[in-house]
């Protein structure tokens, strides 16, 4: 009898204590519901499969800024621009990558680009700047996101004489894994060849991935890694495989150079770190260092750049007087070009016209369209900066202590009507343009390609391929959702549809 009176004591001291700690400490929280211990963390496992939106719905009850209480440390989420403006730029050095971050990447990024802080992440920046700046590397591109459009105009076109359904995210990533590969590291994959071959590197690529955003949500992932159990057993099978393959890359390209010596100038990425690598390396491993470079540009180029396009292509698709107005742009641009417009093009002669000046000045709409659609679907959904010491958030006084991370979700920023507008879940290409120009927002207010001394190098060349594929593929193709396919992201490093994909039916036009 002694042993139940102290049991039912037991019981019921604990849930005065949880109700004491809940609406006594926790009332005016703001942010989820937090426990003693675990803090918000049931929720936020409850809620990964759909994080994003999670994020959003927080965002508009607790606009502007509010918290996420995890064991050991608050996440600091905010959507307000003057905020991200301070943590991208006003007191950038305070806010970095972080040791936590750091550990939890370093098996799939090491010491590339995105996996570093200070005078490494510098140093590799200003490597890949030198690249991106290069006029010879932007006609390349040019030229590189032309000739793989019109291999995906094939394909398509094949897809529509037959009457059969396509999968565009599947598309999407083999035409970026091409371009990413070809600019940035100078090889071909094969894998837009009519076949559509399966790429062992690219399953095992994709696998990593998905198991790094697992990471983020999984709190024992570390004990699973050392008992090699689980997800993080997959983990480790599947990069060893990512390792294979990018070493083989560099081994490669680095005897092609040494066999060339000053015979050949190589335009692309990898070429140009293995010189600066020869001169002075990252690390005590250079080849080590080459193989993070190509996973951490491989990453951001392939998944993002994918990304885009499909959310791009569907949003579009899904507003039929939006693609009606592209297109007109699009025959304009022909009639410029050539007065004879009756001529029935092949998709070479319609790439042709789309040089450089011609895609920057002559395609506003296009151009509108593309920067709303990534407004609602940012490539990178949202990301995090560790507070290396305490610090006060400038527009709401919110404190950040030491250790502690801020969050900010693009996802999330681009659906907020205080700042776009009672209208900010609508589809509307036309809030970009002002006579007739499509004008920009501040990095902090749209921070899709983030912003500040890390605003993303790629950001015009990315820019630039989508628009000559979506030019390409809309000037000669009408896609169609299937009623059975529906749109899901799933989470993930960037925001990827979810595995069923994005299945349409194309007709010529």
């Amino acid at each position: 009898m002694a042993v139940l009176v102290w049991f039912y004591t037991g019981i019921a001291t604990f849930v005065l204590y949880l109700c004491f700690y809940r609406w006594i400490f926790m009332r005016n929280f703001k942010g989820p519901k937090v426990w003693p211990v675990i803090g918000c963390t049931l929720e936020l496992a409850w809620n990964r499969s759909r994080m994003y939106d999670w994020l959003t719905e927080y965002c508009n009850g607790f606009y502007p800024t509010w918290k996420i209480r995890l064991p050991g440390k608050d996440i600091v989420a905010s959507v307000d621009p003057a905020n991200v403006e301070y943590v991208f730029k006003g007191n950038f050095s305070n806010f970095q990558k972080g040791e936590p971050f750091k550990v939890m990447c370093h098996d799939t990024f090491g010491s590339g680009i995105f996996n570093t802080d200070g005078d490494l992440w510098k140093r590799q920046r200003k490597i890949a700047s030198y690249e991106f700046a290069s006029k010879v590397l932007r006609d390349y591109g040019c030229d590189n996101s032309k000739a793989h459009a019109v291999n995906l105009c094939r394909i398509l076109d094949q897809a529509s004489k037959d009457e059969r359904p396509v999968e565009m995210m599947d598309l999407a990533l083999r035409l970026s894994l091409e371009s990413v590969c070809k600019l940035g590291f100078g090889v071909d994959m094969g894998s837009l060849d009519p076949s559509l071959p399966t790429l062992p590197f690219v399953k095992s690529f994709d696998s990593v991935t998905q198991r790094l955003a697992d990471r983020y949500v999984d709190p024992l992932w570390k004990l699973k890694r050392f008992l090699r159990i689980g997800s993080e057993k997959v983990m480790a099978e599947q990069l060893k495989k990512v390792n294979n393959f990018t070493k083989e890359l560099v081994l490669t390209r680095k005897a092609e150079l040494e066999a060339a010596a000053h015979h050949e100038t190589r335009v692309d990425l990898l070429s140009r770190f293995i010189g600066a690598i020869k001169e002075e390396p990252f690390t005590s491993d250079p080849i080590k260092d080459l193989q993070d470079a190509v996973v951490n540009f491989l990453l951001a180029g392939r998944d993002t750049s994918a990304a885009a396009l499909v959310w791009t292509l569907y949003a579009i698709s899904s507003h039929p007087r939006v693609d009606e107005k592209i297109v007109e742009e699009l025959q304009q641009l022909e009639g410029e070009k050539d007065r004879d417009v009756s001529l029935e093009r092949s998709f070479d002669d319609f790439a042709r016209l789309l040089d450089y000046d011609t895609v920057n000045l002559k395609m506003q709409y296009l151009q509108a369209a593309i920067l709303e659609a990534l407004r609602l679907y940012p490539p990178l959904p949202f990301n995090v900066r560790m507070a290396l010491k305490d610090d006060i958030l400038p527009a709401c006084g919110t404190i950040i202590r030491a250790g502690d991370d801020f969050l900010y979700s693009s996802y999330a920023q681009g659906r907020m009507e205080q700042l776009w507008g009672e209208d900010c879940l609508e589809y509307k290409p036309e809030r970009w343009l002002r006579d007739g120009i499509c004008r920009q927002e501040s990095h902090f207010k749209y921070p899709v390609f983030h912003g500040g001394p890390r605003l993303c190098l790629g950001k015009d060349h990315s820019l630039l391929h989508l628009r000559i594929t979506l030019a390409m593929l809309l000037r000669f193709f009408r896609f169609q959702k299937l009623p059975t396919c529906e749109m899901k992201y799933k989470v993930t490093v960037s925001l990827l549809t979810s595995d069923e994909g994005l299945k349409m039916m194309v007709q010529k036009r």
